[in-house]
């Protein structure tokens, strides 16, 4: 038995009906994730914007040797949550305005149901009716009503026709939008990740362009009083080794 022969013909209305409250909800489940995840960015880019702001106030206060690549790597991770909060923005731009108008149209798709479903109901109970009629052959009133028969089932046929040419607009509608949301999300965030990581690969060679070596002798240049330097061998480097 297909899926279509197997609804019952007198609970359309009820199992369409179905089908649209869920659609109606799964879209609306989306767009109030994506409201919900503006809200926890707001708060994980308030932590982040923090942790970056103490960096960079360190980094102002140490030694030229490393000063460069961590103001460079705070400008990386800043770069990060910037573009982080520019593909959000643009994933609410464009999806959560194809979520949010789907209440709309489940509640015009459920009106115009109700009705074609309501007149089609009245025109099988016509149906039926006449098809219990008793009447005898070859009569005036079995022609008249074998014509009227006739029309009533050829209006029936034609709302049901209407029903599923409804039903197949809405589904069509409802996959497309579908697909058009799940893949604009996944288009933003790669761009997104792609960016991310090109500024996490910086920030990365940053800190293994710091060289140690350069930022003691640095350090100790600039903090070791000259009584203590003076003091100290002229065949000992920086790092209390002697020199070769």
């Amino acid at each position: 038995m297909s899926k279509r022969n197997s609804f019952k013909e007198e609970s359309l209305l009820k199992q369409y009906g179905v089908m649209i409250t869920s659609t109606d909800l799964m879209f609306q489940k989306i767009g109030d994730s994506l409201s919900a995840s503006a809200t926890a960015a707001a708060t994980a880019r308030d932590k982040a914007d923090s942790f970056n702001i103490c960096l960079s106030e360190y980094a102002n206060k140490e030694n030229n040797a490393i000063r460069g690549e961590l103001v460079d790597y705070c400008e990386c991770l800043k770069a990060v949550e910037d573009k982080k909060q520019s593909t959000l923005d643009s994933v609410i731009e464009k999806v959560k305005p194809a979520c949010d108008r789907w209440k709309a149209i489940c509640t015009e798709v459920q009106t115009s149901l109700k009705t074609l479903c309501t007149t089609r109901d009245k025109e099988v109970k016509a149906v039926r009716a006449l098809e219990k009629t008793k009447c005898k052959e070859g009569s005036k009133k079995a022609e008249q009503v074998a014509a009227d028969l006739a029309a009533k089932q050829s209006e029936v046929a034609t709302k049901n026709a209407e029903i599923l040419a409804l039903m197949q607009q809405f589904h069509t509608q409802k996959l497309n939008d579908y697909k058009s949301v799940l893949s604009t999300y996944a288009q933003i965030q790669m761009l997104y990740h792609s960016r991310a990581l090109e500024f996490y690969t910086r920030a990365f060679q940053d800190i293994l362009d710091i060289r140690t070596d350069e930022y003691i002798e640095g350090v100790l240049n600039e903090t070791t009083p000259m009584s203590l330097s003076q003091s100290v061998p002229q065949n000992m480097n920086t790092t209390g080794t002697p020199n070769q």
